[in-house]
């Protein structure tokens, strides 16, 4: 079976160490009931397409803490990605 998923956002590293999330504006009212919830120190699970993976049909799931959230831009820490493309973004329970 192939599935073809369409990203909701982009992951892109910063300098400092952190990474930064964009969800793309027109899925943001898909994810508005989970952002609200999302606070500093919040750990989220994120599924993301990884570009240093050989085989372009395995995603990654990350463990992340959230640092800020103004919008629809995550600033997350713990993540080790770039330029990835973002599938999902969920509360860790």
């Amino acid at each position: 079976m192939h599935l073809k998923i369409k990203p909701i956002g982009v992951i892109k590293k910063s300098s400092s160490g952190v990474s930064d999330i964009l969800i793309y504006s027109e899925f943001e009212r898909v994810l508005c009931s989970i952002m609200e919830k999302f606070e500093k120190g919040t750990n989220l699970l994120i599924v993301h397409k990884s570009h240093m993976s050989l085989d372009g049909h395995q995603v990654q799931i990350s463990d992340a803490e959230l640092i800020t959230r103004k919008g629809n831009l995550l600033t997350v820490r713990g993540i080790e990605a770039d330029d990835d493309p973002l599938i999902d973004v969920r509360l860790k329970k």
